[in-house]
């Protein structure tokens, strides 16, 4: 008795392509008597194809189509040309009347083209079906022939040639063509053979593996997110590969297909069919088909904006797709902010719509799905509150209607879940969704809701975690609105990787990290202040990493941020000095690290101002920590030992002053450290090193720790193993790599001139260095009319890396061209230059100046942004030469896209105050240099 075959699926009604199908068969036969038949062939695909995508694109521009029903007409146009070049090459190249069994061969789509959805330039997957492993020359000159004019009609095709077996064999081993044989669909050719391979897969692949293929695919989709940055809320998302992106909606349905046997699952884009497998009711539904629906014009129309198959949302992409995707009104900035938000909010539906598709499949099926977003391995036992149940192991609602009984008990399930590490139920999350309009002013003023909330923080064996599902299921946003203004709020520069919401509770995650101290080795530091905060203060620097972003977008944000916290704290019913504590935390959250990458902190007055914002050790030791993690949440590579240096010297000098320990008079604490300096040395090498370290002025020993001035005396002391005599202005370069900091330290040991700095600048650009920080120190002007100069700069790779510290011959070439420096070579260095980033310059950046006097009266703080590029710094400091400015220390910092640089300055002459007709003119010839991308130290 035959085996009965199952029957193979084909291309359903299809949408109007606006190709004529006889027509198209007829042009090509005519071609087929021309003498070069195979160039008229291809003229007439290409033009119809050509023809018919710009048809769908201009029906997709109008509004005509949706997002969905694009991908499908995209896929029936391709179909259309396959399938008539199919005919024309069976019927007028390679004939085969009565073919033989070895060859038989069918035509198939297979992966996202046999679904039937296709992006403008997606790839195109065939699948040549054959019924004799060593193929015939029939088929073997059949399929060249068709790859061939496909490539040449400039597709990308991807495509395998085998038989049933072999298919069969290989969706065993390889669970890529496993899933790419869920979509088989025949086009052209042999339907019979086709059949026999969609009955084998059936039978011999899909039956009974269910659990293996789920746990599989789910495996798979956790180290795509892993690449893709391990969180939907990444700044610059990928829409197809990254977290809530197409792929995730993919392997919902790729997961539910493989369990569909019947038949039920027709078409992966109705969603009626998932409400008839009983993967979601009607609601969820028409969630799932509006998120894939917005996906996929987004990502229609970054193919079409980008020319290729492009699947990156860059910053440059989102300024023009925010437009076409219906944000047209009001400033760049806000019209990406809208559409990103967007994104935002559907790639968090696409993470909703998994754990419930995949909780059905569990509760129908008996099939164990491997837990989507759990908290911790959690405690099974009596969870001690009759309103909670374990469905599956995961915490559950003994009954749904109890939230509209009491609300309340929505926030002990958040709690329990928090303090028991257990996972929370797909089924209670949905009815959180159905009831979360219970989350109203009552709600927040509720008491007992506020002690809920102050006990999951405490008590949350995984705090961000906790609170990440919160926001997934749209209860945090709408029991702290203050929160909820940041929720998918995208920050729209370089320099921050995530949402605000996103980076806040990576915020919450760092600062339990610290407290638990598995940040111990890594940053040892902070580590030991955070755990000497005891429970009241580690609740404060909860809320303030909870609150300390939510003025963004308001305003200034730390003032408005401050006004939040306060309103936030109150409603929770927190004492008055804890709510002052967190506003004044947020007020100030930026002071510290502002302070420390652009202050001279070496100057006594800094410490003071700063003390004074302090206030008390308690509050610096709380701004410590916050500061610590907020850098370190921003992204990654942002955090790095240099900055981690400046902040624990700011932090630690500070704490010392605060306790009294620190003597102001400068004078006398430089003559402390030389004192304790010289008695390190020899008495032979303190002598030689003594009246050159002398001359370099007070400000230098306050700069540098004991280890770098012994360091430092022992290079001087060989710039005079020639027998220079000690009134001599020496001269000497030297590299050092400080591998714990991530930085190469360049030493320089010279005379005083105008431009020194502009010219060191420029060399240290020309050898594709940049400058984290430099110190420079030059004393007074001697008996011979020339002060001695003794600048460190400290510098790493545009990676945030040490310069040179693989690079030996770096080094080495930038010790060299600063010699050159000392010796006024005339000699002008090209800088690298960088090719544009099309990114970078999506980004508006306002170049900024700004002046401020320090304590002493004749230096001023000059502090300027602008976009950065390479050679930057050379030019602004061909500025300030310029303007006889001498430039007694600088500070930089980068800030993504963006430079912000900090200069102590002081005019040439007797008064080195700046006039304001003096700040007028250096502010405008700055703000040139940082306009002016062809500007460089000349």
């Amino acid at each position: 008795m035959p085996r009965r075959l199952l029957s193979i699926p084909e291309r359903e009604a299809a949408p109007d392509t606006g190709i004529e199908g006889d027509i198209l068969r007829q042009d090509l036969s005519a071609a087929a008597d021309l003498a070069d038949s195979r160039k008229a062939v291809l003229s007439i695909l290409g033009e119809t194809l050509s023809a018919a995508m710009e048809l769908a694109r201009e029906r997709f521009d109008r509004g005509r189509l949706d997002g969905l029903e694009t991908a499908r007409l995209i896929s029936a146009i391709h179909d259309d040309i396959v399938m008539a070049l199919w005919d024309y090459a069976t019927t007028h190249e390679i004939r085969a009347s009565n073919p033989t069994e070895s060859e038989r061969i069918a035509l198939c789509a297979v992966g996202g083209y046999g679904r039937s959805e296709m992006a403008p330039f997606s790839d195109l997957d065939l699948l040549f079906l054959t019924n004799d492993k060593k193929a015939s020359p029939y088929v073997e000159r059949l399929t060249e022939f068709v790859l061939y004019m496909l490539w040449d009609l400039g597709l990308k095709v991807g495509h395998a040639v085998r038989t049933v077996d072999q298919s069969i064999k290989l969706a065993k081993e390889d669970q890529t063509i496993l899933t790419a044989l869920l979509d088989v669909r025949v086009l052209r050719g042999d339907r019979a053979l086709a059949s026999e391979l969609y009955t084998r897969f059936r039978r011999d692949i899909t039956k009974g593996s269910g659990r293996a293929y789920i746990a599989g695919k789910l495996s798979e989709r956790d180290d795509r997110h892993a690449r893709e940055g391990h969180s939907r809320y990444v700044i610059e998302p990928n829409i197809k590969e990254g977290k809530g992106g197409l792929r995730d909606l993919h392997v919902l349905y790729w997961i539910a297909r493989y369990l569909d046997r019947e038949g039920q699952l027709a078409d992966p884009q109705q969603a009626e069919d998932y409400v008839g497998m009983g993967l979601f009711d009607k609601a969820a539904a028409t969630r799932f088909q509006r998120a894939a629906d917005f996906l996929w014009r987004a990502r229609h129309n970054l193919h079409w904006m980008s020319g290729r198959a492009t699947e990156t949302l860059s910053f440059d992409r989102q300024v023009e797709l925010c437009r076409l995707m219906g944000h047209a009104s009001g400033p760049v900035e806000v019209a990406v902010e809208r559409f990103m938000r967007e994104y935002f909010t559907n790639a968090k539906e696409v993470g909703a719509l998994t754990r419930i598709a995949c909780a059905k499949l569990e509760a129908s099926r008996a099939i164990k799905i491997p837990s989507l977003y759990a908290l911790l391995p959690g405690s099974r036992r009596d969870l001690k509150n009759p309103n909670l149940t374990l469905t599956h192991g995961r915490l559950n609602f003994k009954d749904p209607l109890l939230i509209k009984n009491d609300p309340g008990v929505i926030l002990q399930l958040f709690e329990t879940a928090g303090r028991r590490n257990l996972d929370i139920h797909p089924d209670a999350l949905s009815a959180i969704n159905f009831r979360r309009n219970l989350i109203d002013s009552d709600f927040r003023r509720d008491p007992d809701n506020a002690a809920l909330f102050q006990r999951l923080l405490q008590t949350a064996k995984a705090p961000a975690a906790t609170l990440r599902l919160m926001n997934e299921a749209g209860v945090l946003g709408r029991y702290l609105p203050e929160f909820g203004g940041i929720v998918a709020r995208t920050q729209f520069n370089m320099h921050h990787a995530y949402t605000v919401d996103e980076h806040t509770l990576r915020l919450v995650d760092q600062a339990d990290n610290l407290f638990d101290g598995r940040l111990e080795d890594e940053i040892p530091g902070p580590t030991a202040v955070a755990k000497s905060l005891n429970k009241a203060d580690r609740e404060i620097i909860m809320l303030a990493c909870l609150l300390h972003d939510t003025g963004k977008g308001q305003g200034d944000q730390c003032i408005e941020g401050a006004q939040l916290a306060r309103k936030a704290c109150r409603r929770l019913g927190l004492p008055k000095d804890t709510v002052d504590t967190v506003a004044w935390l947020v007020r100030s959250h930026l002071e510290m690290s502002e302070v420390a990458q652009r202050r001279d902190i070496s100057d006594p007055q800094t410490i003071d101002d700063f003390a004074a914002l302090m206030g008390s050790q308690s509050r610096l030791k709380l701004l410590y920590v916050l500061t610590v993690c907020d850098i370190r949440s921003v992204g990654p590579g942002v955090w790095n030992d240099w900055k981690g240096t400046l902040l624990q010297s700011l932090y630690l000098t500070t704490r010392d002053y605060l306790e009294g320990r620190t003597d102001l008079d400068r004078p006398a604490r430089a003559a402390s450290l030389s004192e304790q300096l010289l008695d390190r040395l020899s008495p032979d090498r303190a002598k030689r090193v003594e009246p050159i370290l002398d001359r370099l002025g007070p400000n230098y020993w306050l700069s540098f720790d004991m280890t770098d001035l012994t360091r430092h005396a022992r290079f001087i002391d060989r710039q005079l193993e020639g027998g220079a005599p000690v009134d001599a202005i020496l001269e000497g370069v030297h590299t050092r790599v400080d591998r714990p900091h991530d930085a190469t330290e360049l030493w320089v040991l010279c005379a005083d001139r105008r431009g020194l700095f502009a010219d060191l600048a420029h060399v240290i650009a020309s050898c594709g260095a940049s400058v984290a920080g430099a110190r420079l120190h030059t004393g007074p002007v001697g008996p011979e009319g020339t002060a001695q100069v003794f600048n460190v700069f400290y510098l790493q790779n545009t990676d945030g890396r040490a310069f040179g510290s693989r690079n030996e011959s770096g080094r080495v070439n930038l010790i060299e061209r600063a010699r050159s420096v000392l010796h006024k070579s005339n000699d002008r260095l090209s800088i690298p230059t960088r090719i544009g980033s099309r990114r970078a310059d999506a980004i508006p950046v306002v170049p900024r100046v700004r002046f401020s006097d320090s304590a002493q009266g004749d230096i001023t703080i000059v502090e300027v942004e602008g976009r950065d590029r390479p050679g930057l710094l050379a030019a602004l400091a061909a500025v300030l030469r310029d303007n006889d400015l001498d430039v007694l220390s600088a500070h930089i910092e980068g800030l993504g896209e963006k430079a912000v640089d900090a200069f102590y300055v002081r005019r040439q002459g007797p008064d080195g105050r700046l006039s304001k007709a003096d700040r007028r003119r250096v502010r405008a010839d700055l703000v040139a240099a940082l306009s002016d991308p062809e500007s460089v130290a000349a």
